[in-house]
């Protein structure tokens, strides 16, 4: 019985963790959104195999946004995360390029990339959330088992 309530209560850590770091990028994406539309500018979001960061395009340069909000976020290290674009899964990086290009843009017009987002525990896909955009346009997150590839 004991050991029943343990791997309960690490399931339970695992999926708050998960919930709670969707959740994050989540919010960190409609105020990317909302400053590219405000500011008029073009702001792209990068992410790597640990992290994941905010761009603005510059002539024709993207470059980190300076803003205490929109700062450099990092995974936990035992996360792993599965990025698709316009249904094409993206390899992620493991460092920063010498130039980056990031793979969601949110455009001054109010328009994203379509993505889908996985987040999950390395060594054990029991539970993964799911960020999107595709179906409605807008922001989804679901809860979903056995969901990593």
């Amino acid at each position: 019985v004991l050991g029943l309530a343990l791997l309960r209560i690490d399931i339970d850590s695992i999926d708050s963790r998960l919930k709670q770091e969707t959740g994050r990028m989540a919010r960190m994406m409609e105020l990317a959104d909302q400053q590219a539309i405000f500011q008029s500018q073009n702001i792209g979001m990068l992410i790597l195999e640990d992290s994941y960061g905010f761009y603005v395009l510059d002539n024709d340069k993207w470059l980190a946004v300076d803003d205490a909000l929109l700062k450099q976020q990092t995974f936990d290290e035992d996360m792993e995360i599965i990025v698709t674009i316009d249904g094409a899964e993206v390899k992620l990086d493991a460092s920063l390029p010498e130039k980056p290009v990031p793979q969601i843009i949110f455009s001054s017009s109010g328009e994203w990339t379509a993505f889908e987002i996985l987040f999950g525990q390395q060594d054990n896909n029991d539970i993964t959330y799911v960020l999107n955009n595709i179906e409605t346009g807008l922001l989804e997150i679901q809860r979903e088992a056995n969901a990593l590839r």
